[in-house]
C-alpha cells in the first residue's frame, strides 16, 4: 500500500493517432468502400469462435462478426495490461491505464464506426435536454473500418479488429509519466505489434495484443534484455453494458465510496449540476425487505499462481465481509473458490473475479484492487486483487523491527503468523475497495493507546475503525501490553459504510427517493467511530491538506504522543543493530537492511508533526447533523508548539542523526558485476559504501520545510489569527521565529563549533530558502512571509558577524559562518523580483465546471 499514482481519464479528448499498426483499419469513406464479400465465402477456411460477439480468425487476422441487433447494443470496453514493466508503471492486470468506456459498433454505409459515445452528461430523459446534451458534448471515434463480408439473409456483417493493434489504451502516456525526458521516450512500433490471442467467451470478448515500444536512447527502465525494445501485452475486453435492473445510488462525501461523476442537465433548480453515483456490486438479494441470499453474489477466484501457503488466509479475509453484509440483510454475499484445474475454465471470463499474485523487481504497492464498472451507473462488473510478491518480504519487518522491539527471538513460527496476519489485513483492505470503499485516513483517531495495547479490544474492533485506513504496525515497547500488530477484523466504520452503500431502502424506487434515508445514515459523521476522510485530505506536501487527524501510518487519538513512543523505540533499535545483525555466516547487507527499516519508520514519525503546524480540524458534517462540529476549527497554538518541539528534537537537532559508530561501520553492501553483452558490464553501485546519513537527513528536513513554507501553508498561517482571534493559533511570525531559533540558535548561543555535517548543511539550505523568499518569491507567497524572511536574513547577518569575532574557531566553523553571512548579505543587497499577481486564496482559477466533473482518479490500494 504505497503512494498513489494519479491517472486522469481522457473522457472527451479526441483519440490520438493509433499508429501505423492500425492502417489496415483505415477505411475509405462510406461511398468509396469496396463491396463486401458474401459471408459464406469469407468464412471458408476460417476459424469461427462463438461467444458474445463471434470472432473469426483468417489469414492471421481477427475479425468481429456482428448481427444487426448487436449494432444497436451498447458494450463496455476496458484496456488492461497483461504484462507489467517489472516495477515501472502499471502492473499486469491493473485496470487503470484507461477508464472503462461505453463502446458501440455503428454502421455507416459500407463501413462501421467504432465509437466511444459520451456518457458523462445527462439530460434526465427529457427529450429537449437529451438533444441539447448530444449536440453540446462530442463523442470519440476509435476508428472507421470497412465491412469485409455480409450475409444478405440475416444481415450479419464482418469487420476487422485491427484498430486494437493501435494505442487504444493511450499507453504512451504511461511512458511519458515514467520517463520525463522526451529524448529517452518510447513510441509504438507497428512493425512489431501483433495479435497473440482472441477469445469469444459467453459474456465477453477478449483481444490480446503484444505491443513493442521502442526508444533509440532508452533510460530508466533497465530490467529487460534490451531496453531499446519493450514488449507490452494489452488485453482488451468487450462486454455488454449491464441490463439487470440495477438502480444507482447517490454518493455522499460523509461516507467514502468511489464515485462515477456526471453533469446533470435535467433540472435548473439545484445549486450544482454535479451528480455522483457510488461504485458498488449488485448483489440483488432475493427479498430486499428481509434477510435473504444474494442472487448475484460476488465470487472471488484465487488464481493458481497464488502460493499455496497464502490461500487460506486470503479466503478467510474475503469471507470476513459477509459479517457486514449479513447485518444489512444480504446473506452469502461473498463466496471464494480456487481456480479449477480445468483447461476449459478461463480466468478471462468476465464472470470470474480473480485474486492474482504478481512478481516485480521493484515492489510497487503491496496489493491493489482491480475494479471495472459500468461508467453510466457505477455498477461493478468485474473486480479482483493483485498481490505484489513484496508480501513475501514482510517477514523482514518481524525480524528487523517487531522481534527486537518486543525482545523476542526471531522464531520462524512467530514470523509466519506475523506474515499471515499482515496478508490478511492487506486483503481486507483491497477487498474493501472491491466493495466500492475509498481509503479512510481518519480511521486511526478513535482509539486510545490503552485500547491498542489490549488484544481483546483489537481482536474485536481492530487497530483502527476501518480496514480502509493505512494503519502502521501496532507496536509497543518491550514490557508494555501488546494488542494485535495489524488490522484483522472489520471496524465500526466498515459496517457503517456497508450499510450506506448496500442496505435496502423500503419504498424507494429512484435514487432521489433514497436520498433522505442515506442522508440520515451519513449524518453520523461526528461520531469518531464513523468518521471518513480520504486521499484528497492528505496532500500536506503542497499545503492543501489542513487536518492533522487525516494522515497515513499514524495510530491512536494522540498521534504526536504515539510518535514520541515510536521514535524512542526505533532509536533503540538503530543503535543496537550490531548486537543482532548480521547473523553468523550472513553478509553485512543484513545489518544494512536492519538499520534502514527502523530508520524509515523513525523518519516517517519525525516528519508527521509538521502536519499540525498551521493546521485546522476539518469537519464533513452538514448543518443540522447530530453533534455537528464547525466546518473548520483551528489547531491550538499550544498543540502547534508541542508539534514544533518534536520537529526540533527528532528532525532538526544534530543529535537526532548521530548513531552508534559501531553500527554505522557495519552498513555496507555486497558487490556484483554482470556481463550484459557488447563487452559491457553492469556495475551501478550506490555512491556510498556506508549509509549516507547526512543526505537522508537533508531529504527529510527539506520535505518538511517545503510543506511548512509552501505558499498555501504560509497563506493559511497568515490568515488564521484574523479568522480565529489572536492567541488562539500561531502567527506567521511564530513560524519564522521558531524556525530561526531551532535552526540557527547554536550560532547565537556560541555552540556552532560543536555541530556536525547534518546541522551545517541545514544551516546553509535554510539560509538559501530565506534568500529565495525575499529575493525571488514564487507566486502565492504572502507579503508578510517576504518581510519576515528579510528580517530573518538581517538577524542571520548580524549573528554570523558576531560569531566570527569569537576566538578559537577552527577553519571549518569559520568558513561555515562566512558562507552563511555571505548568503544573508548578498540576498539583502540583491535586486528583488516583484512577484506575479495571483488570485487571493480560494479565488476560482477558471470558470466553474470548465475542467469537467470528474477530476483525478487514482487506483485503489
Amino acid at each position: 500500500m504505497a503512494r498513489m499514482r494519479i491517472v486522469v481519464p481522457a473522457v472527451c479528448a479526441a483519440m490520438v493517432a493509433l499508429g501505423g499498426a492500425s492502417r489496415a483499419a483505415e477505411a475509405p469513406s462510406p461511398g468509396m468502400a469496396p463491396p463486401p464479400q458474401p459471408y459464406q465465402t469469407f468464412v471458408q477456411g476460417a476459424t469461427v469462435q462463438r461467444g458474445l460477439i463471434p470472432i473469426i480468425e483468417k489469414a492471421g487476422t481477427y475479425y468481429f462478426s456482428l448481427t444487426p441487433a448487436q449494432l444497436r447494443e451498447e458494450y463496455v470496453e476496458s484496456s488492461v495490461p497483461s504484462t507489467g514493466l517489472g516495477g515501472f508503471g502499471p502492473a499486469a492486470g491493473e485496470p487503470y491505464v484507461a477508464p472503462a468506456r461505453v463502446f458501440r459498433f455503428e454502421r455507416v454505409g459500407r463501413t462501421v464506426v467504432l465509437r466511444w459515445p459520451n456518457t458523462y452528461f445527462k439530460g434526465g430523459g427529457d427529450p429537449p435536454r437529451e438533444r441539447g446534451v448530444r449536440q453540446s458534448f462530442p463523442s470519440s471515434v476509435i476508428a472507421v473500418v470497412p465491412i469485409v463480408a455480409e450475409d444478405p439473409h440475416d444481415g450479419t456483417i464482418v469487420i476487422p479488429a485491427t484498430p486494437f493493434l493501435g494505442d487504444v489504451a493511450d499507453y504512451e502516456a504511461i511512458f511519458q509519466q515514467e520517463i520525463k525526458n522526451p529524448m529517452h521516450g518510447y513510441h509504438l512500433d507497428p512493425s512489431r505489434t501483433f495479435f497473440t490471442q482472441a477469445k469469444a467467451l459467453p459474456e465477453n470478448d477478449v483481444l490480446r495484443v503484444t505491443q513493442t515500444w521502442a526508444s533509440m536512447e532508452p533510460d530508466l527502465i533497465d530490467n529487460v534484455p534490451d531496453a531499446r525494445s519493450i514488449e507490452v501485452g494489452i488485453t482488451y475486453n468487450i462486454f455488454l453494458k449491464p441490463h439487470d435492473g440495477y438502480m444507482p445510488r447517490l454518493s455522499d462525501p460523509r461516507v467514502g465510496y468511489f464515485e462515477v461523476p456526471f453533469l446533470n442537465f435535467a433540472s435548473d433548480e439545484r445549486s450544482t449540476r454535479n451528480l455522483y453515483y457510488i461504485t458498488r456490486w449488485n448483489f440483488a438479494p432475493q427479498t430486499p425487505e428481509k434477510p435473504s441470499k444474494a442472487t448475484h453474489p460476488l465470487v472471488f477466484y484465487i488464481s493458481n499462481d497464488v502460493p499455496v501457503r497464502y490461500r487460506r488466509t486470503i479466503r478467510d479475509a474475503l469471507l470476513t465481509w459477509n459479517d457486514a453484509f449479513a447485518k444489512v440483510g444480504i446473506l452469502d454475499a461473498i463466496q471464494v473458490r480456487e481456480q479449477p484445474d480445468d483447461p476449459a475454465w478461463d480466468p478471462d471470463d468476465i464472470r470470474h473475479n480473480m485474486v492474482r499474485w504478481v512478481d516485480t523487481t521493484t515492489p510497487q504497492y503491496g496489493a491493489e484492487a482491480l475494479i471495472i464498472t459500468d461508467p453510466t451507473t457505477g455498477e461493478e462488473v468485474n473486480v479482483g486483487i493483485n498481490i505484489d510478491a513484496v508480501m513475501g518480504l514482510i517477514g523482514r519487518v518481524y525480524t528487523y523491527v517487531v522481534a527486537p522491539a518486543r525482545g523476542l527471538p526471531d522464531d520462524p513460527k512467530a514470523k509466519e503468523r506475523f506474515v499471515q496476519d499482515y496478508l490478511r489485513s492487506v486483503v481486507l483492505h483491497e477487498s474493501g475497495h472491491d466493495m466500492g470503499l475509498q481509503h479512510n485516513f481518519i480511521g486511526s483517531m478513535a482509539y486510545t493507546a490503552r485500547d491498542l495495547q489490549n488484544r481483546a479490544f483489537t481482536q474485536k474492533y481492530g487497530v483502527a475503525t476501518s480496514v480502509m485506513e493505512y494503519a502502521p504496525i501496532n507496536l509497543w515497547p518491550k514490557g508494555t501490553p501488546q494488542g494485535d500488530y495489524v488490522q484483522l477484523v472489520l471496524g465500526p466504520y466498515d459496517y457503517h459504510a456497508i450499510r450506506y452503500g448496500y442496505e435496502a431502502i423500503p419504498g424507494a424506487h429512484t435514487p432521489e427517493q433514497e436520498r433522505p434515508t442515506l442522508a440520515n445514515i451519513a449524518s453520523q459523521w461526528a461520531n469518531p467511530l464513523y468518521r471518513f476522510a480520504s486521499d484528497e485530505d492528505t496532500e500536506f506536501f503542497n499545503g492543501h491538506a489542513v487536518d492533522p487527524r487525516v494522515q497515513m501510518f499514524d495510530l491512536t487519538n494522540h498521534p504526536l504522543a504515539w510518535c514520541g513512543v515510536q521514535d524512542g523505540m526505533m532509536r533503540g533499535l538503530l543503535d543496537a543493530v550490531d548486537k543482532r545483525f548480521p547473523k553468523r555466516g550472513e553478509p553485512y547487507d543484513q545489518a544494512r537492511e536492519a538499520f534502514q527499516l527502523p530508520l524509515n519508520y523513525y523518519i516517517r514519525c519525525a516528519m508527521m508533526a509538521a502536519h499540525v503546524i498551521g493546521g485546522e480540524y476539518l469537519s464533513r458534517n452538514r448543518a443540522g447533523d447530530p453533534h455537528a462540529e464547525p466546518p473548520l476549527r483551528p489547531v491550538s497554538r499550544a498543540e502547534e508548539m508541542r508539534a514544533w518541539h518534536m520537529l526540533a528534537i527528532h528532525l532538526f537537532d544534530d543529535a537526532a542523526w548521530r548513531f552508534n559508530p559501531a553500527v554505522l561501520d557495519e552498513l555496507t553492501y555486497s558487490e556484483h558485476s554482470i556481463l550484459i553483452g557488447g563487452g559491457r558490464w553492469a556495475y551501478d553501485p550506490p555512491g556510498h559504501h556506508d549509509i549516507d546519513v547526512a543526505r537522508i537527513a537533508a531529504t527529510a528536513q527539506d520535505t518538511v520545510l517545503d510543506e511548512l513554507f509552501a505558499p498555501l501553508t504560509l497563506q493559511r498561517i497568515d490568515a488564521l489569527p484574523e479568522r480565529f482571534g489572536r492567541g488562539a493559533t500561531m502567527k506567521l511570525s511564530d513560524l519564522f521565529d521558531w524556525s530561526y531559533a531551532t535552526i540557527f540558535g547554536d550560532i547565537r548561543d556560541g555552540h556552532v563549533a560543536r555541530i556536525g555535517e547534518v546541522k551545517r548543511d541545514l544551516h546553509l539550505r535554510f539560509a538559501e530558502r530565506l534568500a529565495r523568499l525575499w529575493v525571488n518569491p514564487g507566486p502565492g507567497i504572502p507579503a508578510d512571509a517576504r518581510s519576515l524572511a528579510r528580517s530573518a536574513l538581517v538577524r542571520l547577518a548580524n549573528d554570523t558577524a558576531a560569531a566570527e569575532r569569537r576566538h578559537g574557531l577552527d577553519n571549518l566553523t569559520r568558513a561555515h559562518l562566512e558562507a552563511l553571512g555571505a548568503v544573508a548579505r548578498q540576498a539583502l543587497e540583491a535586486h528583488v523580483v516583484i512577484p506575479e499577481m495571483t488570485p487571493p486564496p480560494g479565488a476560482p482559477m477558471e470558470s466553474p465546471g470548465a475542467a469537467g466533473p470528474w477530476g483525478a482518479i487514482a487506483p485503489p490500494r
